[in-house]
């Protein structure tokens, strides 16, 4: 167990900087929510064309997370967060001021570029410049600040919804991202990402910064883990090794296990599955998915508490347990369809996201940020998190037209089975990483 590290004022500061990037990640993926109705009816949209509105977002986010992880690794992980700060403010600029459908879904892809470049960019950040008794924590922070992000958005959809301005909408995230531009030029590079590339004394000087004037923890890194540093590493060689590719197996499935259990197909289409449950009115819709959001940031919040005392895999069956129920109840809710509907769907809902947010949401993000080892976490990450955006790009592209072919109920029948499987692997495959350091986390793979 790694001797307890102290947390500077600028340590946090570092933090709260990074998580502007996922305050956008939040809202820029959720606030299509709420303009989509006057989107369809400006553009005269399809089923089929909503969505693609909606999941264009996703596939430039499967762009950007695949080049995420080489841009943290080779030119260090604060510019990996630069990068999507002036592609959010891009991809708004181009949204707001769109005459048409091509230049709108021009500007979503490259929000789209700089929510994936942001999806696996901030956790690597914050894991690395983390102590280790709080690592869970701050990663949590990263997922806390997403949920945020969804809130503002449903907040900001109701506030415009009387005025069909879906332009409004968007240009309410031109805020955060020119403020974190500005605030990114005063925090310092990963020290973890310094000492991997021979700068051992920025490495000590940002470990100041961010610890105090304490000693160096690099200066006493086991000697497998020094010799790793130096030995260049790529994926395909480390695929080989067969501790190491379990662990990016894991990645890879759970991330896309937490998209396939189809959480975010509830936050973008929040509103239409309360129209489909008996809601009339798009800002009667829209206000019930506030309140999603509100119970999605107290739980992950939650989450942020608990992670550090409970561990990895505790809440992963706390969560997946509760969303298997909820997905259940909302099933048959759906499936009866009667003058009880709406208010039970809301409280079905309501658990489902509680869950979500409570477990395979925020421990998705804190574990692939902990079991890579240095040299390629950024590849990493970055493979896992494509895996992430992939599944979530394809489900909400064929969402709506599930809901055609099976019914809503079929389709929350389906998520219900998918998050029984997902129980099975966490049971089987998910590793106990709490209060281990990076270092000792990579040790143990070797």
């Amino acid at each position: 167990m790694t001797k307890q590290e102290p947390c500077t004022s600028y340590a946090i500061f570092a933090l709260l900087t990074a998580t502007l990037g996922s305050f956008l990640f939040g809202f820029q993926t959720a606030v299509i929510s709420g303009a989509l109705s006057f989107l369809e009816k400006e553009f005269a949209m399809s089923s089929s064309g909503e969505g693609i509105a909606v999941s264009i977002i996703l596939l430039g986010a499967i762009f950007g997370v695949v080049f995420a992880g080489k841009i943290a690794d080779c030119y260090g992980r604060k510019k990996a967060i630069l990068l999507p700060s002036i592609l959010f403010t891009l991809g708004t600029v181009i949204v707001c001021s769109s005459g048409g459908l091509y230049s709108f879904m021009v500007g979503r892809f490259i929000t789209g570029l700089a929510v994936g470049l942001i999806s696996m960019t901030a956790p690597l950040y914050i894991a690395e410049i983390a102590p280790a008794r709080l690592r869970g924590a701050f990663v949590c922070v990263h997922q806390l600040v997403v949920t945020m992000g969804i809130l503002s958005a449903y907040l900001v959809n109701y506030a415009f919804a009387d005025e069909a301005s879906w332009r409004s909408m968007f240009m309410v995230g031109l805020i955060p991202s020119v403020l974190q531009f500005f605030l990114l030029l005063m925090v310092c590079e990963s020290p973890s990402w310094l000492f991997s590339q021979g700068l051992k004394e920025k490495a000590d000087l940002a470990l100041q910064k961010l610890r105090g004037n304490t000693s160096s923890h690099m200066h006493h890194l086991p000697p497998v883990i020094s010799a790793n540093y130096k030995e260049k590493q790529t994926l395909a060689s480390l695929f080989s090794k067969p501790k190491i590719r379990y662990v990016l197996i894991i990645g890879i499935v759970l991330n896309m296990f937490q998209q396939i259990t189809g959480i975010n197909t509830v936050i973008y289409y929040a509103p239409k599955i309360f129209a489909e449950a008996g809601f009339q009115t798009v800002d009667i819709a829209i206000l019930a998915a506030i309140g999603l959001g509100i119970i999605n940031v107290l739980s992950t919040g939650l989450s942020v508490w608990l992670i550090d005392r409970m561990g990895r895999r505790k809440l992963l069956f706390l969560g997946l347990s509760g969303m298997l129920v909820s997905l259940q109840l909302l099933a048959v809710v759906l499936f009866l369809k009667n003058e009880h509907t709406a208010a039970l769907s809301v409280v079905a809902l309501m658990g489902y996201i509680a869950f979500f947010a409570i477990g395979i949401g925020p421990v998705t993000f804190v574990l692939i940020s902990e079991i890579y080892p240095l040299k390629i976490r950024g590849r990493a990450m970055g493979l896992a998190a494509t895996s992430n955006w992939i599944f979530n790009f394809a489900l909400s592209l064929v969402f709506l037209d599930l809901m055609k072919l099976m019914g809503s109920s079929g389709v929350f029948e389906l998520f219900a089975v998918l998050t029984l499987a997902c129980l099975v692997f966490v049971y089987y495959c998910i590793p106990e990483t709490k209060g281990k350091s990076l270092e000792e986390i990579e040790a143990g793979l070797q």
